[in-house]
């Protein structure tokens, strides 16, 4: 994308182009950790990916995102997939997807990872903030060829402004996560959107909820909400950037913050 010259912040477009140099090699890409059970969805089993191309100041993820040339390890499409089969069959789940970093970098070894997906019972959860599927129209219909296969698209809160707070990227790429959504929608990919709202006022929520309804109403319906928790990672980066949320999630529930202060959580 190019950039607006008055424009401050980062271009995703180009940090994903940066990163894919350091967690991809061929058809391997880099990870944390290969499989590991999760509550999400009603049970997922999970791999962690290393590289995203957006810096989100509240984002649980640390070395994965910040430090991906020092974390992980290479792995094939088919290891993934033999580790996270592994682990849907003990625990008995039906969806499996990898996340803690941006699950589009590195295309090859994606089709590969859901090709395999495609000869299961299972179901991937493609999780994305949506800048690069929103930047080049051509990936959606890539994907549509893959029958096992469900994008979530993580929308960093409602409005250009809160949103280049919270990344540090440039505004404008605020955009396109709701193009991706167009794209998916055009074509036939099945998929839904997420708005992360802890800093968000309800006149936001409402006008990202408008902004998602002139793509396709059907997004209101399976909308939804994500709030933060306060990891103590999570905690220093905000109060070092000057952020508060107004809302985080704690013990399994949405606490607003004019209640007494939270005590820390670690993350699972």
């Amino acid at each position: 994308m190019t950039t607006p010259a008055d424009e401050h912040g980062y271009d995703p477009i180009a940090l994903a182009v940066a990163t894919e140099k350091v967690v991809i090699a061929g058809n391997r890409r880099k990870y944390a950790n290969l499989a590991r059970p999760l509550r999400f969805y009603g049970g997922t089993s999970s791999a962690t990916e290393v590289g995203c191309n957006l810096r989100c100041k509240f984002c649980f993820s640390d070395r994965p995102v910040r430090k991906p040339g020092t974390t992980g390890k290479f792995y094939t499409p088919q290891q993934v997939f033999d580790a996270l089969d592994a682990s849907a069959k003990k625990h008995g789940h039906k969806l499996i997807s990898a996340s803690a970093s941006e699950g589009t970098l590195g295309r090859q070894h994606l089709y590969e990872l859901l090709e395999l997906v495609d000869q299961s019972d299972y179901v991937y959860v493609l999780e994305t903030n949506g800048t690069t599927l929103g930047h080049d129209p051509e990936f959606a219909p890539q994907l549509a060829r893959f029958k096992n296969l469900h994008v979530r698209v993580s929308i960093k809160g409602t409005n250009p402004d809160e949103y280049a707070r919270l990344t540090g990227a440039i505004p404008s790429s605020y955009a396109l996560p709701y193009r991706a959504l167009r794209h998916l929608i055009d074509a036939g990919v099945s998929c839904n959107a997420c708005l992360s709202l802890s800093f968000s006022t309800e006149s936001g929520l409402a006008e990202a909820k408008l902004r998602l309804a002139e793509v396709h109403p059907g997004l209101l319906i399976s909308l939804e909400e994500e709030y933060i928790t306060l990891f103590p990672k999570v905690a220093k980066r905000l109060r070092e950037a000057g952020l508060k949320p107004t809302a985080v999630r704690h013990r399994g529930r949405i606490v607003r913050l004019d209640t007494p202060p939270l005590s820390s959580e670690k993350p699972s």
